[in-house]
């Protein structure tokens, strides 16, 4: 391990002392960092290194953040499978796992190669307007299509690997990765899913009939969605943070399995299980 970047949430809690400690192990031991606009202003650095630089030269990503900030760092990463170490500066965090307190020891494991990571799979969708390609990205939450304010409920028509599904009169509809499945999915009663299984779930928000139900596909599955509300104000968003007003056009969307996956470092002395317990309050009386 030559070469680290680090991401960091500049107004985050205690993130400057965690910060100056992760430095200065990595000074310690010889390894170049490269610092992201954020984390350089976090240290009052004059210089910070490009997207391209971090994407192209590093040989580990440190997040220093929420969910929202190592989001970010996949974005910046794309389609790089370096590993990521999240730790979490934030309140929820099922993305960012590690804890600030236990993040240089668990450091330490790393620079050593002594570490645990999982890939998590990601979804790839593709915008048309009029047949025309618009709007393309990977996600490693959700892809998410939803109703203006002011609009009415939205008219979609869904189709699994050129077979009909149904058509959907919801405010939206969400679909999540496995990994994404405790976010947006979650809030909108869809299910929690193990995240390193392969899979997607397509969640409706809200609907029209109560016998509109989430459901799990393939991973395989190539997912196209079809608008029929030609006057609404509808809205795509990826992963939260990126989006597009649709058009009042003939609009289609693709969603398939990325060619590329998310490789994120995890504790090893905890499972799944306790963090769903952690995050979630279960058996809190």
């Amino acid at each position: 391990m030559k070469t680290v970047a680090i991401i960091a949430k500049p107004h985050a809690e205690n993130v400057v002392n965690l910060l100056e400690e992760i430095v200065k192990l990595l000074d310690e031991s010889n390894i170049e960092v490269l610092y992201d606009k954020r984390a350089a202003s976090i240290l009052n650095l004059s210089n910070h290194s490009s997207e391209e630089d971090i994407r192209e030269g590093s040989d580990l990503v440190i997040v220093l953040g929420g969910d929202g900030t190592l989001i970010s760092a996949v974005r910046i990463v794309g389609d790089k499978e370096v590993p990521i170490m999240g730790i979490n500066m934030g309140r929820l965090g099922f993305l960012t796992e590690i804890r600030a307190g236990e993040a240089v020891n668990m450091l330490k494991n790393v620079i050593k190669g002594d570490y645990c990571a999982e890939n998590r799979m990601k979804l790839h969708c593709d915008l048309f307007e009029n047949k025309q390609s618009k709007f393309a990205t990977d996600v490693l939450n959700d892809i998410v299509i939803n109703k203006g304010a002011l609009a009415r409920m939205i008219d979609v028509e869904l189709f699994i690997d050129d077979h009909f599904v149904n058509s959907l009169r919801a405010d939206g509809v969400i679909f999540s990765t496995p990994t994404g499945s405790t976010a947006y999915n979650l809030a909108a009663g869809g299910p929690i899913i193990y995240p390193t299984l392969n899979s997607i779930i397509i969640t409706p928000i809200c609907p029209h009939s109560l016998t509109h139900r989430p459901i799990v596909v393939s991973r395989r599955s190539k997912i196209v969605v079809v608008m029929k509300n030609s006057n609404e104000q509808i809205y795509l968003t990826c992963d939260g943070q990126i989006g597009q007003k649709l058009k009042n056009n003939d609009i289609k969307l693709n969603i398939t399995q990325s060619s590329h996956n998310v490789k994120l470092i995890t504790p090893k002395n905890r499972s799944y299980y306790s963090l769903l317990r952690e995050k979630l309050g279960w058996g809190i009386k």
